[in-house]
């Protein structure tokens, strides 16, 4: 894969980017961080919905709004997309836009599914295009330094991992109408809790202990009302040396506990304690990281993260300007991986049994 950047007038020129779907609270978040960067800059959005074009006109008036995906799509000049429609839609325009040669920011968990993961996948791989699965967590100085230490032997062989996240609800947590319409609708996001947050910690269990052998699961619809789908979930990843723990709540009161890993050890124990946003859009508090040995307990500052690692959109256009693949935590393959995790889940759960890895066909 060659660099894209093109030079013009003796300078190098931005990437072009098109926005795929406005309905994805992340979007805003990710524009503007798009726009501060060197290397890119967002030419157009589309989203069929009006009150987001003009949402977009409002904060980012030099963006051209669309009101069609195809419009955006079949616009000249474009260098790559980013994509924050709902979960069923984005792996479909995933595929179209890797179809049409351009290279793929898609935010997280990559599908609704594990067939659309799969879809998008092969695409990127057929097109030979870059296509990168955006997790927010991905860009926090602590939880990335604690994995450097967990992989670098801080904690000996790892036992257990373990990742909540919850709030809520999407509406207690003031997530957008449009963006809550899609949410609270299986068919759209795949499923409910669990879809939105296990995922977090299916890419920690992917990178520090692989695949798993069997997944089992328990999600229920416990509090919220007029949802039809899961407010909470557990789920168990079973390997051969070592257990995955990842919890999922859209009923928890408050932020605590503040921690986006725990790795259990034969020869210590790490937290990441990272303090969490309390409404979407905010962003996360400094985090630390807790290491606990034979011999006490150490407080560790992570150091900043690379500047073309600082955000998701940053670290999209250096590989591309760099002619680089995408790897780590935002790999397609790990994206893929942690999809065949939730969907193991959404299948153990509702059938009350273990299941195992991998997946065929249900």
């Amino acid at each position: 894969m060659e660099g894209s950047n093109e030079v013009r007038g003796g300078i190098m020129a931005r990437l072009r980017v098109g926005v795929l779907g406005l309905n994805h609270d992340h979007v805003w978040g990710n524009l503007a961080a798009l726009n501060d960067n060197e290397l890119g800059q967002a030419v157009a959005a589309a989203d069929p919905d009006p009150r987001l074009r003009e949402r977009l006109a409002r904060e980012h008036g030099g963006v051209e709004a669309l009101a069609s995906y195809d419009a955006l799509l079949e616009r000249a000049g474009l260098d790559a997309v980013l994509i924050f429609a709902d979960n069923r839609a984005s792996a479909e325009l995933g595929v179209r836009a890797l179809g049409r040669g351009l290279p793929v920011m898609i935010e997280k968990p990559m599908a609704a599914d594990l067939a659309g993961a799969d879809a998008v996948l092969t695409a990127a791989r057929k097109a030979g295009l870059p296509l990168m699965v955006n997790w927010p967590t991905v860009w926090r100085p602590a939880l990335r330094h604690g994995l450097m230490l967990v992989r670098s032997g801080a904690v000996g062989e790892p036992v257990q991992l373990s990742h909540r996240g919850g709030h809520a609800g999407p509406r207690e947590y003031g997530c957008s109408p449009q963006f809550c319409e899609w949410l609270y609708d299986p068919t759209r996001n795949g499923g409910g809790a669990l879809v939105d947050y296990c995922g977090y910690g299916a890419i920690l269990c992917r990178t520090v202990l692989g695949r798993p052998d069997a997944v089992t699961a328990v999600a229920r619809h416990l509090r919220k009302e007029g949802l039809p789908a899961e407010d909470n979930a557990v789920v168990i990843l079973r390997y051969p040396r070592a257990l995955g723990l990842l919890e999922a709540s859209w009923t928890q009161i408050g932020s605590e506990p503040a921690l986006a890993m725990v790795v259990f050890g034969d020869a210590g124990t790490l937290l990441v304690h990272q303090p969490k946003a309390t409404r979407e859009g905010e962003k996360a508090g400094a985090g630390r990281i807790q290491l606990v040995t034979a011999g006490g307990s150490e407080w560790i500052d992570p150091p900043a993260l690379p500047a073309d690692e600082r955000d998701g959109p940053s670290y999209f256009l250096s590989r591309i300007a760099a002619g680089r693949a995408v790897e780590g935590l935002c790999a397609p393959e790990v994206g893929r991986d942690a999809q065949e995790i939730l969907a193991a889940a959404l299948r153990s759960s509702a059938s009350g049994r273990e299941v195992t890895l991998p997946l065929t066909a249900s």
